[in-house]
């Protein structure tokens, strides 16, 4: 399989791994994420900045073909700092985010209260894998069948050819993935997602990223979903996905009934 994007220039290229599976003309919302976080990583080479909180708007579809990631600083100050990213399809944006970093420090010691840890298989031990010819694989641990989406997942491929796949790639990479967890219902995926945002406490460890739904709320066709997000050390954050009913389900709701 292909890395998911090779340089040409100024610009990305994306390749079949990259593609949506709704249509082969697009990039898939995985990867959309990923270009942001990519072009705020690109950004801010600082270790000592933690990428804590990114935002991404998928305000057209992005097509399958080269695409600028236009990064811009807008504040830098002493504990804090903040990125504007665009992805640029020629002369049209296509998405665009930001990201806030802020710098580490000394841990206070008090201990806020916070859900109990999650126990669940480590990913080996889950059979019925799924990915095909995606970049990335699923192994749910409750399966797909209207009950609390829970999933470990990993990046299989290199994001940007001959670039390390960084442990904040793999986290945006699977922050998409709030929509499918936590906005399907028994009869599957009914909301495409607009938008995502992430939360990191922490950079994850290791390849495998959980992503476990915390809830949906929904009416009038508009969906959010949130979850929270893990490695194999505990929770590292979450995520959350604001949706719209998918027009191919309304359609098929509103359908006539077929004549006798």
């Amino acid at each position: 399989m292909e890395p998911s994007f090779t340089r040409d220039g100024d610009r990305l290229v994306p390749s079949a791994s990259a593609a949506s599976p709704w249509s082969d003309e697009m990039v898939n919302g995985h990867h959309i994420g990923g270009l942001v976080a990519w072009g705020a990583q690109h950004d801010s080479p600082d270790d000592d900045l933690q990428l804590t909180r990114l935002t991404v708007d998928m305000v057209r579809p992005v097509p399958m073909r080269p695409l600028q990631v236009l990064a811009r600083r807008v504040r830098d100050g002493r504990r804090l700092r903040a990125v504007d990213v665009s992805v640029v399809d020629g002369d049209l944006e296509v998405a665009r985010g930001s990201a806030l970093l802020l710098r580490r420090s000394e841990h206070p010691r008090g201990e806020p209260w916070a859900p109990e840890p999650w126990d669940v298989p480590a990913p080996e031990s889950i059979e019925g894998a799924t990915g095909g010819r995606m970049s990335f694989e699923i192994r749910p641990v409750d399966g797909w069948n209207g009950a609390r989406g829970r999933v470990w997942m990993r990046e299989r491929v290199e994001f940007v050819a001959g670039e390390p796949l960084t442990p904040l790639l793999r986290a945006a990479l699977m922050a998409d993935f709030a929509n499918p967890v936590a906005n399907s219902g028994r009869d599957g995926l009914e909301f495409i997602n607009a938008d995502l945002t992430m939360y990191l406490a922490r950079d994850p460890v290791g390849e495998w990223i959980g992503v476990e739904s915390t809830g949906h709320v929904g009416a009038d066709g508009v969906g959010v979903g949130t979850a929270w997000m893990y490695d194999r050390e505990g929770r590292i954050g979450s995520c959350v996905a604001a949706a719209l009913a998918d027009p191919r389900i309304l359609s098929r709701y509103s359908a006539p009934a077929a004549e006798s």
